[in-house]
């Protein structure tokens, strides 16, 4: 876990996959919480907040998977260089517009 905290400190997306990293952690530990809690007789309300637990991190690792694909959706392209972006170039009517590389 360690590994894969510092791998999301040091990515270019750092903070979407953190948050992406932090849900996949709730998720993790609020099934352990709700496991524990079914398997007790006494369980009281430890299965529904380790089911709510799971919840808010699935929640969380699809807002991060929404957040990486928004800041990737044009600026990832094999042929451009990092201090480039990707800008689509509109086609006159009945064209195919393309894409094209373009300083920062």
């Amino acid at each position: 876990m360690v590994a894969a905290l510092g791998a999301c400190a040091t990515s270019h997306y750092r903070r979407p996959r953190a948050l992406g990293f932090a849900g996949a952690t709730a998720a993790l530990g609020g099934s352990g919480l709700w496991v524990v809690g079914e398997r007790r007789t006494d369980s009281g309300h430890i299965p529904a907040i380790g089911l709510g637990i799971v919840a808010v991190g699935i929640v969380a690792m699809v807002a991060a998977g929404g957040w990486i694909a928004s800041e990737v959706s044009c600026q990832v392209d094999p042929d451009c260089d990092d201090t480039e972006e990707c800008r689509e170039i509109p086609a006159p009517p009945g064209g195919v517009p393309y894409k094209q590389c373009v300083s920062r």
